[in-house]
């Protein structure tokens, strides 16, 4: 499996299925990547956590069609 991102690249995030959020990029390993938030939510300071290569896009416009089409596909009629 090629590895999609480096440590360092700045990658975006879909969160709760709606919010694109930039984040960077700590560590990569077997088809994970860890990511860092720019900002949190608290004042305790800056958060993360470890996904799939696949639940991050490269540019905020990937991001924002993949995050419209899972708002699209919930909606309720």
């Amino acid at each position: 499996m090629a590895k999609q991102f480096n440590v360092g690249d700045t990658v975006y995030f879909i969160s709760n299925g709606i919010c694109v959020r930039k984040v960077k990029v700590v560590r990569c390993a077997g088809g994970f990547v860890t990511i860092k938030f720019d900002t949190s939510n608290t004042n305790e300071g800056p958060a993360g956590t470890r996904v799939r290569e696949s639940k991050v896009y490269a540019s905020i416009e990937e991001a924002e069609v993949v995050a419209k089409a899972h708002l699209n596909q919930h909606k309720l009629d």
